[in-house]
């Protein structure tokens, strides 16, 4: 496991990617994201930037600059209210989908890092040392919560009609069950900076951190166990599709991906290499999102695996193995597995009985660990045909039958 880390924190840009970088027209740092549904996102970051996109986050428009302040967090409400927060204690809000924005607020030094709002009239703000506060008229007026830890607080969430959480430094994690108006602390076991937060119902919900947290709940926030991330690089944002499927980003370009409940978590490559990802959002088990560093935007409508391909262990193998495909014989699909010893470029190739080339399969670097791959046959004849795995350092072949 420490191998697969390393190569987590150190492989430069990888051509097998399902993540696409898209244009943001900045090279300055993206913070926030927000999706109101599967098309409508808002983001937001550096010089005061917030940027829109109408098709799930293949493309995005400008639609605010301001060079007097930053903004770190976004809340894309409805279709025309959104409310986007920063430094100097910032707080602008949209009621016309971002053709205008008015400040809310007062204007100080002090940070403000997430916003969530449960309607259109109460919501709440979390920033730098113990500050929380809660609106309950739409914004007109803000109100800090008192009794508060001293603790910088990094992002805070509604879950449900009147449930939030917020997580922030030292492993702080607290609750209220009313709106804000009253809160406790949870025990998050752990000390560990927190920073994302992502529910993917009532009771089932995710909490990312330093050195690669990631925490679990299945009782709606009350009870949290650690998972195994696979990663020592600092999480800021996980977000999950449904109970079983989500991501996880942050330092060192990390981008991490399960698919059963956080049982498992599999790396998987950017396009962009010794960036810091800020915040992730699917709006699918298929479809995401991710910003941060450098003005990145990454799209994906595959999850971020390669097509065809998919990870089912990110644990070294002793070495290389191409297994017998299954089911053999097959109408139409098959399956191959085979088993990635040191990163490099790996093919995975099948060739008809003449040994003619009909198609590639995998074709790219890949990281060590376990993989399976999908035909499918119909658009080709029945008959015999052999499928070929090489490396640098390994080339196996075997033969399967294809009947219709």
């Amino acid at each position: 496991m420490k191998k697969t880390i390393l190569l987590v924190l150190i492989i430069p840009l990888m051509s097998y990617s399902q993540w696409v970088l898209r244009p943001s027209g900045t090279t300055d740092i993206i913070h926030g994201l927000s999706f109101l549904d599967i098309n409508n996102g808002m983001a937001c970051g550096d010089a005061g930037r917030v940027w829109k996109t109408v098709d799930g986050g293949f493309s995005w428009s400008q639609i605010n600059l301001n060079l007097a302040y930053w903004l770190g967090g976004i809340e894309y409400m409805d279709i025309n209210n959104a409310t986007a927060v920063g430094y100097q204690q910032k707080i602008i809000r949209t009621t016309n989908a971002g053709g205008s924005w008015n400040t809310q607020g007062v204007t100080a030094n002090n940070y403000y890092y997430s916003v969530t709002f449960k309607d259109a009239n109460t919501g709440l703000i979390c920033g730098y040392v113990g500050t929380l506060i809660r609106t309950t008229n739409s914004g007109a007026s803000w109100n800090q919560i008192p009794g508060i830890q001293q603790a910088t607080m990094n992002e805070v969430k509604f879950i449900g009609s009147n449930k939030a959480i917020v997580v922030g430094f030292f492993g702080l994690m607290l609750m209220t069950t009313n709106s804000g108006a009253n809160w406790t602390s949870i025990t998050s076991n752990t000390t560990s900076d927190l920073y994302g937060i992502s529910f993917a119902n009532d009771n089932t919900g995710y909490v990312s951190g330093e050195s690669g947290t990631i925490l679990k709940s299945t009782d709606g926030g009350f009870f949290w166990s650690p998972q195994t991330s696979g990663t020592g690089n600092r999480l800021e944002s996980i977000s999950f599709a449904d109970a079983n499927t989500g991501n996880a980003v942050g330092w060192g370009s990390v981008i991490l991906r399960t698919t059963d409940g956080g049982n498992l978590w599999s790396p998987q490559v950017s396009p962009v290499a010794n960036s810091t990802f800020e915040t992730i959002k699917m709006t699918s088990p298929t479809r995401g999102v991710i910003v941060g560093g450098g003005g990145t935007i990454l799209y994906t409508t595959t999850g971020g695996d390669p097509i065809g391909i998919s990870p089912i262990s990110s644990n070294v193998p002793d070495n290389y193995e191409l297994g017998q495909n299954y089911p053999n014989p097959f109408n139409p699909t098959t399956n191959f597995e085979f088993r990635i010893a040191d990163f490099g470029f790996v093919k995975l190739t099948i060739y008809d009985v003449m040994g003619k080339e009909v198609t590639t399969l995998v074709n790219g670097n890949l990281k060590p660990g376990t993989y399976k791959a999908e035909w499918d046959a119909s658009n080709f004849v029945s008959g015999m045909y052999f499928y070929k795995l090489t490396s640098s350092e390994f080339s196996q072949s075997k033969k399967m039958v294809f009947i219709k």
